[in-house]
């Protein structure tokens, strides 16, 4: 016989069973399945070749500073568009160390319009193998035989890089509607600033429908770089393909303000950038051989940037830190920031060649200086010839003294060819940053290489 516990018992199970088929009955059992979670990332060790196809439209206000408060604000459009083929390299390390690439490009150029005045740029040909590097600061590109051009730099150094939106994606299996915190590091690197002070950029997986996950990036980092305050907003989405683990399309709109600096101009830009990443055949694909050859670590050269000046016949190496400020007929002048302060900076001169194996005397050259200086100069620190490898003559004077109330030194250069060409360089920094400066002067003026006389063009 049943007892009453019993009956109760048998009276629930057959009253759960009852609702279980009801609901089933109705479709709405499905909402009490768990919801399936995604891999939306790419393998690890990926010796895949992919060809990135991007096209970058920004538009928006330049400001340039004015003898007023009030900057100058005028109107700027840019276009850019690039190619290139990419293959992965082993990780060198932990976060932005692991994010690492070889690249091959077959086109880069950009023109930007300024006030109705246009300037186009174009890669040089021999910088078109490149090493991408993840740093926090975004990414470094260089070569492993020659050093870029600041112009080259620029051109390349574009929002939204892949390589820089890989390490976005989540590191987690994630479902639809899911969102994931991206990393300061991260989200530092992607927007390619020297210092983040607040970044709040999250992911989120959007949808999912026939093998392909579409994924939004969105937020806001703002931080410094080269002495600029600077704000982006981010708003991206872009298609992952589950199947072959590809990240194979992302549109980018990113807004950006950045304050007047030392270096550069501001700027209130918007910037639309959109890319698509293609998997190619392994045939055509980048080989082993120069992937197994690339160190680790970067090389010295790739800290460095060469400029080969537009009016006269040099060419030097300098650190990354120095920024081409003005480059005229008369004087080239540069400017080194580190850490967004100005630490010093360069003006570089031309003088009347003197004839083969002669040069300003040093007598002449002192005398020059304190002419120059006038009342600003105090002593002469020091004056000799410095030792160089290549057959150029230097000669360096340093300085001291007082400017608005600053305590300067000034560090002069004489430089003069075996064919008597000559140049002069002036480095002009504050005493308590002459540390800082750590030989970087003479490291530029050492590289100096004087170039051949263009030829005239057959008549």
């Amino acid at each position: 016989m049943l007892n009453y516990t019993m009956l109760v018992h048998l009276l629930r199970v057959r009253f759960c069973l009852f609702c279980l088929a009801w609901l089933m009955s109705c479709g709405l059992a499905e909402t009490a399945t768990f919801a399936e979670s995604f891999v939306v990332r790419e393998p690890v060790n990926d010796s895949r070749s992919f060809q990135v196809t991007m096209q970058v439209h920004a538009k928006g206000t330049l400001k340039t500073p004015s003898r007023e408060k009030k900057p100058t604000d005028l109107p700027l459009e840019v276009q850019a568009s690039m190619k290139y083929t990419e293959r992965r390299l082993p990780s060198a390390g932990r976060e932005n160390r692991a994010w690492r690439s070889f690249r091959v490009y077959t086109q880069a150029a950009s023109k930007v319009v300024v006030k109705e005045q246009t300037t186009t740029l174009q890669l040089s040909p021999q910088v078109r193998e490149l090493i991408a590097e993840g740093k926090r600061s975004g990414l470094i590109l260089y070569n492993e035989i020659t050093p870029l051009k600041r112009s080259d730099l620029d051109l390349l150094t574009i929002p939204g890089d892949p390589l820089c939106l890989l390490p976005i994606l989540p590191s987690q299996d994630v479902e639809v509607g899911e969102t994931w915190a991206i990393p300061q590091w991260a989200a530092q690197m992607f927007v390619g600033i020297e210092a983040a002070v607040s970044s709040k950029l999250t992911g989120k997986l959007l949808s999912v429908s026939d093998g392909i996950a579409k994924l939004q990036i969105t937020g806001e980092v703002s931080g410094a770089t080269a002495g600029a305050e600077i704000i982006v907003v981010l708003n991206g989405t872009g298609s992952f393909d589950l199947k072959s683990q590809t990240l194979t399309a992302f549109k980018l709109i990113q807004q950006e303000k950045r304050s007047i600096s030392a270096v550069s101009p501001g700027m209130d830009v918007t910037a639309t950038i959109q890319w698509t990443r293609n998997v190619l055949p392994e045939t055509q694909g980048i080989p082993d051989a120069p992937i197994a050859e690339i160190p680790l670590d970067p090389p010295a050269l790739s800290g460095l940037l060469q400029l080969q000046s537009k009016h006269w016949n040099i060419r030097l190496m300098h650190d990354r830190n120095w920024h081409l400020f003005q480059e005229i007929p008369t004087v080239t002048v540069m400017r080194l920031v580190e850490s967004g302060s100005l630490l010093s900076q360069c003006n570089i001169a031309k003088i009347q060649s003197a004839g083969p194996g002669r040069h300003v005397s040093p007598e002449q050259f002192e005398n020059d200086i304190r002419t120059s200086l006038g009342d600003q100069v105090s002593e002469i620190i020091d004056a000799g010839e410095v030792p160089s490898e290549n057959e150029n003559y230097i000669y360096r004077v340093i300085a001291a003294g007082t400017a608005t109330e600053l305590e300067m030194v000034w560090v002069y250069y004489l430089c003069a060819s075996p064919q008597g060409k000559q140049v002069s360089f002036v480095f002009a920094v504050e005493r308590s940053n002459l540390e800082a400066l750590n030989d970087r002067d003479l490291a530029m003026v050492l590289s100096l290489k004087f170039l051949p006389e263009k030829s005239a063009p057959t008549p």
